[in-house]
């Protein structure tokens, strides 16, 4: 079976409300869906897709990469072993690796989970919480714990030690002892902010801090680890096995988050997730936010991981209006669930794609 033909088309979703974090805000995410086409007829889908709502620039560059390296692409074997080359971009290597498996998956009558060595299986997620004020942030906790949520991911980083603490604080009194209650900063902090305010929030007994220091910044990562008691997950530090293996030299992290855009696909997010177990820690999934498609590609991830986990960042399907996939891909109370069918385990609506269009689109054929 042979690849005869690539198509692009980006898109850009609506939220609901404002997503905002200390690094920005942004009412749409932009990205891009692919389609790879073959000569026993049939077609895979995956999204590639820039990490984070992204712009309409960041998504015509990665069309433009796509298109530049797409003949290349065309009359090639499908190869269920093979590995794409590091030289394509992540987003774009995770699209194409997520549409090959897809339609591998139809082919062999089997969902993508179960290419990667695993199964479909429910996925504890936990609900994501964005609000400046404490008092929008208890409600939107009492919101979750109400739909069935019990873990929340509450973003921090707005201002002083101060201001954080207080909407720990609403959030934990209003979601109560039980339930489990992660901050990320979004590389907010500088070390000795990092320290500070996790000494201030300790006692609001916090599952993990996510990146709380500049991405780059791993030896700082290590200092904050040292001399903090709450638990600390890599987010935007680990972007390769290579970043993993130093992550780990210097006893960086206990976690691990893995989003597939960032890292180059499924495959390469299942081997830095092995290794990291492997030494101990703890590999978490989650979106980019992307659309279904990707969603469900992560969703396959998390069904393939090692080991014990903790409950997934794989509610984002929440913040849009409407998605690009029927049915629509959410968690209901607080759970998802990975497709079970064969390959990627949906479609792409083309009046819901045709809906949220961008200029960006693009088709090469054999």
């Amino acid at each position: 079976m042979k690849i005869t033909g690539i198509r692009w088309q980006g898109y850009s979703l609506p939220f609901r409300r404002q997503y905002i974090t200390s690094s920005g805000q942004s009412t749409v995410r932009s990205g891009l869906v692919l389609f790879l086409t073959t000569d026993e007829g049939l077609t895979g889908v995956g999204e590639a897709s820039p990490v984070g709502p992204s712009n309409p620039a960041e998504v015509g560059a990665l069309a433009s990469a796509l298109e530049r390296m797409a003949p290349s692409f065309l009359e090639r074997d499908l190869d269920p072993d093979a590995r794409l080359s590091a030289e394509i971009s992540p987003p774009i290597r995770f699209g194409l690796e997520t549409a090959l498996l897809d339609i591998l998956g139809q082919k062999q009558r089997c969902p993508i989970a179960a290419l990667l060595g695993g199964r479909p299986s429910a996925l504890p997620v936990n609900a994501l919480i964005s609000a400046q004020s404490p008092a929008q942030a208890a409600a939107e906790a009492e919101s979750a714990i109400k739909g069935g949520f019990r873990s929340l991911k509450l973003k921090l980083g707005w201002g002083p030690p101060e201001q954080d603490e207080a909407l720990v604080s609403a959030v934990r009194s209003a979601a109560g002892p039980e339930v489990k209650l992660r901050v990320d900063p979004n590389q907010a902090w500088s070390v000795e902010q990092a320290i500070e305010t996790l000494t201030r929030l300790q006692k609001y007994d916090l599952e993990y801090v996510e990146q709380p220091v500049a991405a780059a910044d791993l030896y700082g990562l290590a200092e904050v680890r040292s001399r903090v008691k709450v638990p600390v997950a890599a987010d935007e530090s680990l972007k390769s096995l290579d970043d993993l293996q130093r992550l780990l030299k210097l006893h960086a992290a206990d976690i691990f988050i893995l989003k597939a855009a960032r890292l180059g696909g499924l495959k390469a997010a299942l081997e830095i997730a092995r290794i990291a177990v492997k030494a101990g820690c703890q590999a978490v999934v989650t979106s980019s936010l992307e659309s279904g498609i990707g969603l469900a590609a992560c969703a396959h991830l998390a069904a393939a991981l090692p080991g014990p986990s903790s409950d997934h960042g794989l509610s984002t399907g929440l913040l849009f209006e409407e998605d690009l996939v029927m049915p629509s891909f959410l968690p209901f109370r607080g759970v998802l669930n990975t497709p079970s069918t064969p390959g990627l385990g949906f479609r792409v609506s083309p009046a819901l794609l045709e809906k949220y269009a961008t200029e960006v689109r693009g088709e090469i054929k054999s």
